[in-house]
């Protein structure tokens, strides 16, 4: 799933001036995130989008 071999390649795309604001785990969580195949950040967009709606009805009843 993750390629660890190309760990620097991730952060090419991005100046050093953007990175300044995030904290390390963020910058870790984008270089793994890029590392993905376009189905699985797909997949982790989908469960993004799941996990951050409000249900209307509690879980609970």
């Amino acid at each position: 799933m993750l390629d660890r071999t190309s760990n620097e390649s991730a952060y090419v795309e991005i100046t050093e001036f953007e990175w300044l604001g995030l904290t390390k785990i963020e910058q870790r969580l984008i270089g793994l995130y890029r590392r993905l195949s376009e189905q699985e950040q797909l997949q982790l967009r989908r469960l993004s989008e799941v996990l951050a709606t409000k249900p209307e009805e509690p879980a609970g009843n």
